[in-house]
Formats: C-alpha cells, sequence, structure tokens
C-alpha cells in the first residue's frame, strides 16, 4: 500500500528551480525528492515507488519521463522547459513551459493525491502565500524567482 502522503520525484538540473519546486510542492502537501540528473532520477525510481514526476526536459541522459510512465503508467508526469513547445511527442503528461508559476504544479499533480484528500491545510496554505505565486524563470543558466 502507498503512503497516506504522495511523493513526487523532482528531476531539475539548476539547484534554485529544484529547490523552490521541492518546496512548493512539500507546502502543497507532497513529499517531493529532489534529483540533480536523469542518472540520479533512475537510481532513486529503482531504489522507491514514486506518485508523479517533476522533470526538466533539458536534461541530459537517460528519457526519465518515458521510464517513468512505463513502470508507473497511471501517474501523473510534469514536463518543463523554456522552450516553446516539447522537442517532440510526450508519451504522455502535462508540458509547462518555463516561466511558470509554481501554484500550477500542485494542480498537475492532482491526480496523486488520493481521493477524498486536500493539497494543503490552511496553515500551510497561509505560510505558502508567497511561494505560491513565485514564477520559475529561466535566464541563460540561471533561474530568477520574481
Amino acid at each position: 500500500s502507498r503512503p497516506a502522503t504522495p511523493s513526487i520525484l523532482v528531476v531539475e538540473d539548476e539547484a534554485q528551480s529544484r529547490e523552490v519546486i521541492t518546496r512548493a510542492l512539500t507546502l502543497a502537501g507532497y513529499e517531493a525528492v529532489p534529483a540533480t540528473s536523469g542518472d540520479d532520477a533512475l537510481d532513486l525510481m529503482a531504489a522507491a515507488e514514486f506518485d508523479g514526476l517533476y522533470c526538466a526536459i533539458e536534461l541530459p541522459g537517460w528519457e526519465v519521463g518515458s521510464t517513468f510512465s512505463f513502470i508507473w503508467p497511471d501517474r501523473p508526469v510534469v514536463y518543463a522547459s523554456a522552450i516553446s513547445a516539447p522537442p517532440g511527442p510526450l508519451r504522455k503528461g502535462v508540458f509547462l513551459r518555463k516561466p511558470f508559476m509554481v501554484a500550477m504544479l500542485a494542480r498537475a499533480f492532482g491526480p496523486a493525491r488520493p481521493k477524498g484528500t486536500v493539497c494543503a491545510g490552511s496553515a500551510a496554505q497561509a505560510k505558502s502565500r508567497n511561494l505560491t505565486a513565485t514564477r520559475i524563470k529561466p535566464a541563460g543558466s540561471f533561474v530568477y524567482l520574481t
């Protein structure tokens, strides 16, 4: 049986983006597990079960999203990139173009939640009010949060 708190694997090579996304998902009631590369993500997928995946498309190496969807075909996948459209057809999932509001992630991962649960309690919502309005915005090799 899966744990009551859904776990989301966050695969993002930009440290600042990874930190903000992980924190936002945690405040929304998810267990966010960060990975810095496709290889790290594959190691984590071999060792644990996840309820969803956030993956930056630009990562070199393995196609993490396809592997995740093969292992867990009914679980949500969110792809993110600064490019205007995915580089090709995505096997399954949602595409978010950077910049995006981190609040969109909780909506995208709604299917990972067991029926009848809420994303976050009122205390967590009040605490995360400023964070959920944050935009993830690429600028060269840096990410600026506005």
